[in-house]
Formats: structure tokens, sequence, C-alpha cells
């Protein structure tokens, strides 16, 4: 077999343009065959490396799962919420000793180590086949494998394989639902036969034995782990109103609705539709729009000054030193750090607990938060939302916090790599640090206006030309086509055909379940007047309230009287975020481009 460094460097000599989407049609059918014969990948291995191999090469430094792995639009991993499913995998497929029993047997799957409530979702495109809620007068066999999901692919080059979750905690799905890949099915859990929270992924194909479902699952999920850092980031700046009233509502979910890596993304609608569905069986029971009504367009233009200006405000030379000490530590641009520090904060008279950078507190961050108001803007103009914000101790700690904050984030490698600060501050906006369309002019404005490209290491000067740094225009992709007297923007429509670029594009929905649980109704009379109250129903295997109708209908022997089914919807945004991957000139793939929706959801 060839090794990593040997296929990578054949493939750089003999992948050309017409290879290139040769291998791209074959993709399927090698999948298939992998079905057929587990062994297949090995012999096609080369074949199949030459087509990602700036993708592998950038992604993984394990010769081994380079080696064994492919990608495919048509199978994901089974949950994006923990980075690198490699490192959380407690138990392989194959031979093992059984933990709890300590026998000698066979595997069937692969364990990963995730805490109790992690959202699992689908591989595959299919049907659900069974859901199945353990009662306490199943067989131990039956039980063991707590409560689970097994879905059914619908897609022909997958042989109608059926994935299936084991030990989960509960199921947003009931049998002959129809999923699409990506899409929550439930919440991973401890139920079972288990020695601690985990989620059991199997992948039996049609047929025929289960299989190791690593090779399937592995290198797209360096993928996902990329492009949902990102989303994640990203998430908090949507503006989703919160269901209430219900006795059960979760958090906002982020999930994978698409994947475009053999063929093309359609562009981007930054105006969302909400839908409403009954998880219970029922279908569509409402559609709205995101609260976008009209377009007052970008707003006014930022005029950059033409030439450089001098240093003459308080607050630039207050925190000069700072941003100046900052970029010898971490690279980032004193004049980019300064700009958006009096941006951000109005020259320091208005911050939220010290912090002058206005980053959120979103799921990444585990130090102290507040929240606070903030102005948003979209297409329909600028709306106001509640938001958590990281908080600091000091100053010093904000401006320290805003560098490691650019440097750890995958969104902001194009602008870290700009020697040009003017070029820095369109890839900020690109890249979607602020929702505000003109946040790269107005950097750039006071940039200029105070020559803050002077304080930086390279103090202005393009080493290159021995001349000043020069102001680059923002520019994007969109068209402005006249709508009355207002311009609106629009995007030009792209087929979803072959993709023939090098671009990966992974869109991410968001959705909320809500709704009863299943209830005991109990009917009385007092003073003369109907009274009806109500309990929860209580799965007396797992302790926990009833959601799912399979569960429901599993319990309803152990109550008598009048019951009530749970009653359980999901609101669903399918389009709402949508990264897109790269590779660059170090084989080295990065974030490019984060587009959201805009509005009330």
């Amino acid at each position: 077999m060839a090794s990593f460094e040997q296929a990578s460097e054949m493939a750089k000599e003999l992948l050309k343009q017409h290879l290139k989407n040769q291998l791209k049609k074959q993709v399927g059918t090698q999948i298939a065959n992998h079905f057929v014969s587990f062994w297949y990948v090995y012999l096609a291995l080369l074949v199949i490396f030459m087509f990602f191999y700036i993708i592998a090469a950038a992604i993984s430094s394990s010769q081994t799962v380079a080696a064994q792995t492919f990608i495919s639009e048509k199978f994901l991993p089974p949950q994006i919420y923990i980075e690198n499913l490699e490192e959380s995998i407690t138990s392989g497929f194959g031979e093992r000793i059984h933990p709890v029993t300590g026998v000698h047997s066979f595997h069937d799957g692969i364990d990963l180590g995730i805490p109790v409530g992690t959202p699992v979702a689908s591989s595959t495109d299919g049907v659900v086949k069974t859901v199945n809620y353990p009662k306490l007068s199943d067989t131990d066999a039956i039980k063991s494998m707590g409560i689970y999901v097994a879905i059914e692919s619908n897609d022909s080059s997958l042989e109608s394989a059926i994935t299936r979750y084991l030990h989960l905690r509960d199921a947003y799905v009931i049998p002959g639902q129809i999923v699409k890949k990506g899409q929550i099915i439930g919440l991973s859990g401890n139920t079972g036969r288990s020695t601690g929270p985990h989620l059991h992924y199997e992948l039996i194909p049609g047929e025929q034995d289960a299989v190791d479902p690593t090779p399937f699952i592995m290198m797209i999920s360096q993928l996902t782990d990329v492009a949902s850092e990102a989303a994640f980031d990203v998430m908090a700046d949507i503006n989703w109103l919160n269901v209430s009233g219900n006795n059960y509502e979760s958090d906002q979910l982020l999930y994978i609705s698409n994947v475009y890596v053999e063929t093309t993304a359609p562009a981007f609608n930054e105006q969302g539709t909400i839908y409403i569905r009954d998880l219970n069986g029922g279908g569509l029971i409402g559609t709205g729009n995101g609260g976008m009504s009209g377009s007052n367009g970008a707003g006014p233009v930022i005029t950059v000054p033409s030439s450089l200006g001098t240093l003459t405000n308080p607050f630039f030379i207050q925190w000069a030193p700072y941003a100046m000490a900052e970029e010898q530590r971490s690279g980032v641009k004193a004049s980019v750090t300064l700009a958006q520090m009096a941006l951000e904060s109005a020259y320091g008279r208005s911050h939220i607990c010290n912090n002058l950078f206005g980053i959120k507190a979103n799921r990444s961050w585990n130090g102290p938060s507040c929240g606070a108001t903030t102005n948003e803007q979209d297409n329909g103009g600028v709306y106001t939302i509640r938001a958590s914000f990281r908080a600091y101790d000091s100053f010093e700690a904000s401006l320290a916090d805003h560098s490691n904050f650019l440097l750890l984030n995958r969104r902001y490698r194009t602008a870290l790599s700009k020697a040009n600060p003017f070029e820095f501050a369109n890839e900020l906006q690109r890249a979607t640090y602020a929702t505000d369309r003109q946040y790269a002019n107005k950097l750039k404005s006071i940039m200029m206006s105070q020559n803050l490209i002077s304080l930086d290491m390279d103090r202005g000067i393009n080493p290159e030309t021995g001349e000043p740094w020069t102001d680059v225009p923002y520019g994007n992709s969109t068209i402005l086509v006249s709508s009355g007297n207002t311009e609106v923007p629009t995007v030009p429509t792209t087929p979803a055909t072959e993709n023939t670029s090098e671009k990966i594009v992974i869109m991410f929905g968001i959705q909320q379940a809500f709704g009863s649980y299943g209830h005991r109704v109990h009917r009385s009379r007092v003073n003369g007047q109907n009274v009806v109250s109500y309990t929860d129903m209580i799965d007396p295997f797992t302790g926990e309230p009833v959601i799912n109708l399979v569960n429901y209908s599993n319990v309803l022997n152990y109550y008598s009287g009048e019951t009530e089914a749970p009653r359980i919807y999901l609101k669903d945004v399918p389009d709402a975020i949508a990264v897109t991957l790269e590779s660059d000139d170090t084989d080295d793939l990065r974030v490019t481009h984060v587009d959201y929706i805009k509005g009330q959801y």
C-alpha cells in the first residue's frame, strides 16, 4: 500500500482537472463497492486519495486514518457537538473484552464517549425503522441496548444500510418517519447496560453483518469540525425568539442540513424560513418567514480618507503601547486592534463589563459573562437583541483576549494571513466579525484618519514596494439591482451541479423542540365546577417524563385511568448558516466565508 507521503506526491503530479471530474463521478460507486467488500477501499485507496489529497493533508496527521478513510456527501458523523471524533472513541469495532461481563466478544460498532444530552444526528437520508424504549418486561438483551433508534438509508449506493444509535436518553423520531442526514434524532444518554455516558454507533449494510463505521465518518468529521466551529460562533448572532409556556423546551440545537463536496452549493438566502413540525408523527403544521419585510439597503457608505492622518486622539495615544505589545506577542496588527477597540467601544465610552471588542460568550468561553442588549443589522435595517458577552477584570484583559479570540477561531485565518492591514479589515467583515455592512470601511476610515498603520511592526510599509500600505476596496459577490427606489442586494443563483472547484460548503440548520409531556388526566368537581388537572407520566425504566409516542405506548400499561399523549413540536430553520471551506497554498483547510440568516426567528 502506498504511504501517506507517496500518495500525496503522486496525487500532486497526476491530479488534473479532467481527472478530478472523473473521480468525483466514481465516488458513489466506490462507496457502494466498499459495502460489498470492506477491503475494497484498501485496493482503491490511491484513486480516492488522489482526489482528496489536499483535504487529507490538511486535516489528518494520522497516516492510518488518512489511508483508510474517504469523503462523501451521503454519509455524515453521528454528532458535531464534540470535536475530534477519533479521540472520543472509547471502544472500537471488533474483538474486545466486554467492559461489563469481562467476556471476550465481538463489538459490532464503536462507542463514542460523549456527555448525556449531546444531540445525536442521523448519518444518512432514510426512514426510521425502529425506535426502542425498553420495558421492565423486556429481556436482558433488549434492555442492555437502552433507548435506541435504527434508520435505513434510502440511497441505493449505500445498499439500504442501517445505522443504529444505542443508549440514548430520548428519541425525537418515531418509526416510519423520513429523516435527512444530519437531522437530530435524539439525545445521547447512559441507558441500558453501560459503564458510562456514551453513544454506541453501528453500520449494517443490507443483508450483511455490521462493518466498521470509522472509515465512513472519520475524515468527513474533520471537515465538519472546522465548519461547525464557525457555525457555533455565529449561532449567537441569529435572533432566535424562544418559545414559552410549554412543559418541555430544549435549547436551540445546531445540526448539519446539507453538505456540498461533490456538488455545487446553491446561493445562500439570507432570509430563512421557519418550519413547525409535529415530532410525534404529524407533518408540517405551520410555516413562517423570518422577520425581514423590505430592505433599507446597506446603509450609508463610509468614505475612506485618501491620505493618512496623524495620531492625535488621546484614546489611541493611551492604548497604542498595549496594542503594539500585543502585536509583538500574537502577531495581530496593532492598527486593526486599535480601530476595533475604538469602533466597538465608542472610544472606550461604551463597553460591557470591560469588553472593548463586543465578543460574545459562546460555547467555547468558560469565563465570566454579562448579559446586555446590542444592535444587529440585516437587510431590513437595525434591530436589537439580548446577548451574553465575555466579561473581563480590566481593559488590558479584554485587549489580550481579543488577540486570542482571533487566533483560536479558524474563520479568521484569512484575515490573520493578510500583511496589508486594510485587507485584514476587509477579511474581518467577510468572516462576519460584525453584522454591520460597513464594518470594514469604518475600520479603515479610523485607521487612516489617525495613521494607525504607522504603529504596526512593519511601520505601515509594504516591504515589497517600500511604500505605505494602500487601501483595498471591500468587494463581494453581491450584485445591486434596482427595486423601485431601493437597491436590494441579490446573489445570482447557481444550480446544484457537479462541484469542480476546491470549495466545500456545509449548511447548518437550527431547531428547537417544545411541547407537553404525556399526562395523566385528573377530573373532579369543586364547588359545582368541573376541574381538570394533569400530572406527568414517568417512564419506570428511565425515570424520565414521556415525550415520545413509542415511549407513551410502552408505559400505558403502568397507568390506569385517563391519559393524554405527549405533543412535542419542532421549530426548525434548516438553512440558517452556510460555511465555506477551502484549501490554501499550504494545503491547510480553512473557513473562507460564513453566511447566516438575518431577522427574527
